[in-house]
């Protein structure tokens, strides 16, 4: 199972039979069948007919919408899940101001953790660029979320080691043709950046279908605030696997598969974007990393996996069955 990515212009996506089809001006015909889809990403002037609209619907496929240059649109999902008792339960723990605390320091100890086990690999595999002072301070500020006593303190910890990470993480970009001197968002204001906003984006997307599929209510978060139209826990729980798109991004720049040439400015120039031929390298790569199998607690899975499994174990622990949530961290 996999995500089927449409971005040309002017594709058309129908229904024949049981399989999905593309067509349009520019674009070779080309059928998939639905059993080899569990998400469909829409990216740009795409359209659907109703008759696939309908089939995605009745299959359990969601249908994601992105602007042209990556931007969340919105998603078109199946009924909503009708375990109203996990939703409960959720509602009950996201007043319980300890248990939120509780939950909210190992998401944010776990991401800092994959992100400076990212750090110490590159520093092993390219021992002349210094990365000593960056991993230690990373260090000390996961120290410090062991005893963050509120939300807020947490959040300056993990924005302190965020700061200090993308410090290390534009040394770790190789290429001199992309330079990265800091995270920028809304809009990404270098090609760096441009990779992490559209992998960010990606993933989100991934852990919204994760906690939608078992029943939660995607919009009430634990460690993140809720804020109109945001999937605040898809955001908690792709903290922790933030570092996977960022090794892709790394990758695919340090590689040389992608060059400047992919990327284009923004209409107003403030803000950079990959074209349409650098997405079409950019997908494949980012669904061979999703689709990677690594062993996870005595099995051995894909991340997507992984993404429901910790959707589903962090269920258990709303509900009581389980004591203690366990973040994913990487070897």
């Amino acid at each position: 199972m996999a995500t089927l990515y449409v971005d040309t212009p002017g594709t058309v996506v129908g229904k024949q039979g049981e399989t999905v089809t593309l067509r349009g001006e520019g674009v070779t015909a080309l059928s998939v069948p639905f059993c080899h889809v569990d998400q469909v990403l829409l990216v740009g002037n795409v359209q659907v007919s109703s008759q696939a609209l309908a089939s995605f619907l009745k299959k359990g496929i969601s249908v994601s919408y992105l602007s042209g240059t990556g931007a969340f649109r919105g998603k078109l999902t199946p009924p909503t899940h009708k375990n109203v008792f996990l939703r409960l339960g959720q509602y009950q723990k996201y007043h319980d101001p300890e248990f939120r605390l509780s939950l909210s320091r190992l998401i944010t100890w776990s991401k800092m953790k994959n992100c400076q086990e990212l750090v110490h690999k590159h520093q092993r595999t390219h021992p002349e660029v210094e990365l000593g002072e960056e991993c230690e301070e990373i260090k000390r500020q996961m120290t410090h979320v062991w005893r963050a006593e509120s939300l807020d303190a947490l959040m300056g910890y993990e924005g302190n080691g965020a700061r200090h990470y993308f410090v290390a993480f534009g040394k770790m970009v190789r290429k001199p043709e992309f330079p990265f001197t800091g995270r920028s968002r809304r809009p990404p204001r270098d090609d760096v950046n441009a990779l992490l906003s559209l992998g960010y984006t990606l993933l989100y997307n991934e852990f919204l279908a994760a906690v939608e599929a078992i029943g939660f209510d995607p919009y009430l978060g634990f460690f993140h605030e809720v804020h109109y139209s945001h999937a605040s826990l898809a955001s908690d729980l792709m903290e922790e696997f933030r570092y996977l798109v960022d090794s892709l991004v790394l990758a695919l720049i340090n590689r040389g598969a992608l060059t400047p040439d992919d990327f284009t400015a923004s209409p107003d120039g403030e803000g950079r974007y990959l074209t349409s031929p650098g997405r079409k390298k950019f997908y494949p790569a980012y669904e061979q990393k999703m689709q990677t199998e690594v062993a996870y607690r005595g099995i051995t899975v894909s991340y997507r996996r992984i993404f429901h499994h910790q959707a589903e174990h962090l269920a258990r622990v709303v509900r009581g069955e389980e004591y203690l949530y366990e973040p994913y961290l990487t070897k």
